[in-house]
């Protein structure tokens, strides 16, 4: 029985949270011992209901840096490991990746993978901070085999930013069950939700589903509305916010300062995103930095239009005018805009939103995203002695690929996750 421990830590990992769960019960599924360190009260009641699944909540890793009680979780971890003497350890997040991989390393457990869905640091960061956490994240992908990037725009961001050495870097693209989403795109569907909601019909409804949170930009998605009303004077509109986070206060506030509060519904968190969804005619993307987006991927396998922001990784998935409209970021115009020629040109709205569908089949299914990271466990370096059957160190690197340049979305990422 191969044994393997998840530190995920103790704060809401947004839609990772689904792939999470998908990837524990896949593990169970191959008879996997599987112990997971999660102390997030929503995510520990969902993954309580996994069959032959063991959640330890008495490791606490808090999202923020803090030194004693990050000092104490790093004992812990490395007590249960020596304890354990699992096979892989496999981490998420941050300061629990930082930490777990620094753990695992010291214990010599033979697989150590992070999963990297975002870099701690970007381009735009503070001097100080970029050498800093720079350097933490380097340290971590050192300690590791491997660092899962969960885009290729990702692998291509750490290799510029040298936030994690080349060779530890492979790309498992998100991936999603499309199968729900596929019935979302019938009036009947709408119809129901929009009842539910007690919406109007005739309205244009827009919606965007993610954490309320700075780098998520919804800011620039409420102030597009007051544009939105020049532009399609004679449409009454609806603007519908899924999602929980430190921002809300602040939105709310700046929608009645804008005076839209009457056309923003802030719904909280949604647990069933297909009745989200299915009310939809455009979903809306402002984000400023990404992975790889779940709630995109849902969008798309449900055949909505869809508007994003130009980062590298909305563009991996979303090419202007054939799967969706791509606008700059932090542009409430340029939302607008892209928002109104959706509702003033029916056609392009429906052959955007089939065909960001058709890509999600062709390229991103939960399927293919869990076979890969089950090879990766198998076999984390190819080639190399760093496998489950020895512990030596792999020899083997991953030279940079061509089908990791951001926007080649026709190309499949079949080597790794991120």
């Amino acid at each position: 029985m191969l044994r393997t421990l998840q530190v995920i830590g103790g704060h809401p990992y947004g839609g990772g949270s689904y792939l999470f769960q998908k990837w524990c019960e896949y593990l169970l599924s191959k008879g996997c011992r599987v112990d997971v360190v999660r102390t997030d009260p929503y995510s520990v009641a969902q993954l309580k209901d996994v069959q032959g699944l063991n959640v330890i909540e008495a490791i606490s890793i808090p999202r923020e840096i803090v030194p004693a009680q990050d000092a104490r979780a790093f004992v812990q971890l490395v007590r249960l490991m020596r304890r354990e003497g699992y096979d892989v350890v496999h981490t998420y997040n941050a300061t629990p990746g930082l930490l777990g991989r620094l753990a695992a390393r010291v214990t010599g457990v033979p697989i150590i993978l992070h999963h990297q869905a975002g870099w701690t640091v970007g381009e735009d960061s503070p001097l100080l901070e970029r050498v800093l956490f720079t350097s933490l994240e380097y340290l971590g992908a050192l300690a590791g085999t491997r660092s899962i990037c969960v885009s290729r725009a990702e692998a291509l961001e750490g290799r510029r930013l040298h936030t994690a050495p080349s060779s530890r870097l492979v790309t498992i693209c998100n991936g999603i069950d499309p199968r729900p989403f596929l019935s979302l795109d019938g009036r009947a569907a709408r119809e129901s939700s929009l009842s539910r909601l007690g919406i109007a019909g005739d309205a244009l409804v827009i919606g965007s589903s993610s954490r309320l949170a700075p780098d998520k930009d919804i800011e620039s998605l409420v102030r597009s509305l007051d544009h939105l009303s020049q532009l399609l004077a004679d449409a009454a509109t609806v603007l519908l916010i899924a999602g929980q986070g430190p921002e809300r206060a602040r939105l709310e506030a700046l929608a009645s300062s804008l005076g839209v509060a009457d056309r923003v519904r802030f719904l909280g968190f949604q647990s069933d995103i297909r009745g989200f969804l299915s009310a939809l005619d455009v979903f809306v993307i402002p984000t400023l930095r990404e992975g790889l987006s779940i709630s995109l991927l849902e969008a798309m396998a449900a055949a909505k239009p869809i508007v994003a922001s130009s980062i590298p990784h909305n563009r991996e998935v979303i090419e202007d005018g054939v799967t969706g409209l791509v606008v700059p970021t932090s542009n409430p115009l340029a939302i607008a805009r892209a928002i109104a020629r959706f509702a003033t040109t029916p056609e392009l709205a429906r052959v955007c939103a089939q065909a960001a569908r058709q890509r999600v089949l062709d390229q991103y299914t939960l399927e293919r995203t869990l076979e890969e990271t089950w090879a990766l466990y198998r076999d984390p370096v190819p080639g190399s002695r760093r496998n489950l059957n020895g512990r030596g160190e792999g020899g083997g690197r991953e030279e940079p690929r061509k089908d990791l340049v951001p926007g080649n979305a026709h190309s499949r990422s079949l080597n790794g996750l991120r």
